[in-house]
């Protein structure tokens, strides 16, 4: 009779065999496509594992081997366990229009955060938040820019200095709490926003879901559900959130069936809108509250991230201080603290996105995966159960787009703007807008619908900053601190440190 030993031993050879008979089975329907590191079974597997700490690298070397073509990369962020990437503008564009019961961008949101056992039955679930953040939320921003002003300035009073000597901080452990209290002060008002327990949950729950999605990747899939054992603080937190929502959206649901969801000083926030949105089944509080969650996270994150790297990019090169305070003050005196304004502010507007063009949040974009088979005009199929995307870090470095690419050139949007050949270039380069050329927010009907709540929350923060206080490196540095990847994605670095004192008023 067979020992423990041999069991096990047995159990592990039969194991790796049925991986690499998987292993080749896949890549055989993409074996055509040109390989960033290795085809075999072992070397790949040591790559895909290497894609965490140095896959922009795989990224931005198979952009330049095979300018115009596709390439495939071994990663453990996909179910396939490749990644397809794509350039040119025309299988961008291609990309962007692929109907989404062919490429589906929510399948590979449910791979890349590995929803199903982090989010569990809300991995597949109405995705109505979306709608919310489309229409009602970003149709309120203006109404409601005073409120916006009014956190911006009592958080930024709150975490950085008021005095006129230089204190060096940690920008992004500030910059969130800020953000946070900003945004928040939309989607829930006062004085939730600026409940400390509440901020700090919604603070560090993207942490905790980023963590909680890279640990499941490093499991086989059939032990994937343990590695739920090892992530439930994504649940716990959420479950804390509803003690601060719950009584909020159980009111409202309550009154909305006694009144009509018109009824008297009914609140105009993000709760209010999700209630008006959300399919019968999910007007309950768990539901409403993990929306709210969701929400959070991409605010938070995208936002804080891009004003991060703006104000490290300004620090660096002082000299666009003076210009940037001209346009605003001329600006705020022609039409106030308002959203009309920030959209006037093309200066500040060029600066935030020549800054996310060099330091975005992520090397690809458009990342979509194949539910049913798809083929481009040029004759590249992209088998069902395999992700494709294009590498948008390499678009926004690519010399045939951009001149001298790799420099910051603070106006360069501004300039395009103001010296285009059409009526369509004053808004064609502006950071919102949509182009094969610049993919921070992605591209097409699935690009991020709150990229124009994030880029006037950016511009605002911004705004008052450098209204309100003088900035620069420490030690006069013009030199920034190299940024962090992990699996494509870039932050800044998170030990970097912006000197700041309260402006002195000529």
């Amino acid at each position: 009779m067979a020992t423990a030993t041999e069991l096990l031993i047995t159990a592990a050879i039969v194991y790796f065999l049925h991986q690499c008979f998987m292993f080749y089975r896949i890549r055989s329907k993409i074996r055509n496509i040109p390989t960033v590191g290795s085809d075999n079974f072992l070397g790949a597997t040591l790559d895909s594992l290497k894609f965490i700490l140095r896959g922009h690298e795989s990224i931005k070397e198979g952009y330049l081997k095979y300018k115009g073509m596709a390439f495939k990369i071994p990663t453990i962020t996909t179910s396939s366990g490749w990644l397809i990437v794509v350039d040119g503008e025309q299988m961008i564009e291609e990309l962007r229009k692929a109907p989404s019961d062919v490429l589906s961008f929510s399948e590979t949101t449910v791979d890349l955060m590995q929803s199903e056992i982090v989010f569990g039955k809300h991995a597949h679930a109405h995705e109505f938040h979306v709608a919310v953040v489309k229409s009602p939320l970003t149709r309120a921003f203006p109404s409601r820019f005073a409120e916006i002003a009014d956190e911006i300035v009592e958080s930024c009073n709150q975490y950085l200095p008021n005095g006129s000597d230089w204190v060096s901080l940690n920008l992004q452990k500030n910059l969130i709490h800020i953000v946070c209290r900003t945004s928040n002060r939309l989607f829930v008002g006062l004085p939730l926003c600026r409940n400390p327990e509440y901020r700090k949950i919604q603070e560090d729950w993207t942490v905790h879901v980023m963590i909680a999605a890279h640990v499941t990747h490093l499991f086989p899939k059939a032990l994937k559900p343990i590695a739920k054992l090892l992530v439930g603080k994504v649940d716990s937190m959420t479950r804390k959130v509803e003690k601060f929502l719950g009584p909020i959206i159980i009111e409202r649901l309550e009154k909305d069936a006694k009144y009509g969801p018109k009824w008297e000083g009914r609140p105009s926030d993000l709760i209010s809108w999700l209630i008006d949105l959300a399919p019968p089944e999910h007007k309950n509080v768990e539901d409403i509250t993990i929306r709210v969650m969701l929400i959070n996270f991409a605010a938070i994150h995208t936002t804080s991230l891009t004003l991060t790297n703006a104000l490290l990019d300004v620090a660096a090169r002082t000299e666009y201080i003076k210009p940037l305070r001209k346009e605003m003050e001329e600006v705020i005196g022609n039409h106030g603290w308002t959203k009309e304004a920030m959209g006037r502010m093309w200066k500040l507007d060029s600066v935030i996105k020549e800054s996310s063009r060099l330091y975005g949040v992520s090397e690809i974009a458009v990342a979509r995966k194949a539910v049913k088979d798809f083929t481009f005009s040029n004759g590249l199929t992209i088998p069902v159960g395999y992700t494709v995307a294009a590498a948008s870090s390499g678009v926004h470095t690519d010399p045939t787009i951009y001149e001298d690419p790799n420099s910051f050139n603070g106006f360069r949007f501004s300039e395009m703007r103001q010296n285009g050949t059409n009526e369509y270039d004053p808004l064609r380069h502006q950071m919102v807008s949509l182009d094969s050329s610049y993919l921070l927010f992605g591209h097409g009907r699935n690009a991020c619908p709150g990229r124009f709540l994030a880029v006037n929350e950016v511009k605002a923060m911004m705004a008052h900053i450098l209204l309100n206080y003088d900035i620069k490196l420490p030690g006069d540095s013009k030199e920034i601190p190299p940024g962090k990847y992990f699996a494509g994605a870039r932050t800044p670095a998170p030990n970097a440190e912006i000197m700041f004192r309260k402006r002195k008023r000529d």
